[in-house]
């Protein structure tokens, strides 16, 4: 059994995985971190899946391993079904496309291993990493920020990143049902309204090599992060509508 495993959900992303598991291996062989990488592969076309095998004996050390989701699905699906099948008693989400600060990724376990049960890298603590995420996700990260003051009386600096590390049984026992990139807020409302316990890191988003991966869509998950949020503070509020 390993200590993380790293989950990096995957569709035509042959154009960026080599760059990022590259800088993966590097972290890990000098922190020697006990860690597998599971590649949640869904449907892609584009040669990803031969290229993933490829890496796995180029870069042994990874313990790669290359789940192939025969029908498409959605961010939240991958994920999950990454979690599913892990072996790590804790994970770590990483995009495919090398826009992870991984150097991190040590510092995030070593927040795990004192008990914490998710562990967030924040984009907006520090103002010179904020100013690299766009113009329309800083407008809207300010919204949903002050959002989440009031409808969960909690101040969260950055509550939607999918760079983040948790304690697997933990947020597995919480039975996460999101489909899109909303799987991401109602993991950390969930881990706050069970009691658990948070802890932010400042992490600067990185250029990714090749232009990188467009999976996300602010227009397309607007409306699952509002309801997310909605679905909290009802729960808040007594009425277990979870």
């Amino acid at each position: 059994m390993f200590e993380l495993s790293i989950i990096i959900c995957a569709r035509n992303e042959a154009h960026v995985l080599e760059p990022c598991l590259v800088s993966l291996y590097g972290v890990m062989l000098q922190e020697a971190i006990s860690a597998e990488v599971v590649i949640v592969d869904d449907g892609s076309d584009d040669g990803t899946i031969d290229l993933a095998a490829k890496l796995s004996n180029r870069l042994p050390e990874l313990h790669m391993r290359i789940l192939e989701r025969r029908q498409r699905g959605k961010f939240g699906s991958m994920v999950r079904y990454g979690m599913a099948h892990a072996s790590g008693r804790y994970c770590i989400l990483v995009a495919a496309d090398g826009s992870d600060p991984v150097t991190l990724i040590p510092k995030m376990v070593t927040e795990l291993r004192k008990g914490r049960q998710l562990v967030i890298c924040s984009r907006y603590i520090d103002p010179e990493h904020s100013a690299q995420v766009a113009t329309q996700y800083r407008i809207y990260q300010r919204i949903y920020r002050r959002a989440i003051r009031v409808i969960l009386g909690q101040s969260i600096t950055d509550s939607t990143n999918g760079f983040r590390a948790f304690d697997r049984a933990y947020i597995q026992s919480m039975g996460l049902a999101s489909s899109n990139f909303s799987i991401c807020p109602e993991m950390t409302f969930k881990t706050l309204l069970s009691g658990g316990e948070i802890t932010y890191v400042a992490g600067q988003p990185v250029k990714p090599v090749g232009g990188g991966s467009e999976k996300f869509k602010l227009g397309h998950e607007i409306v699952s992060y509002a309801f997310v949020l909605l679905r909290s503070g009802l729960h808040r509020c007594g009425v277990r509508w979870f």
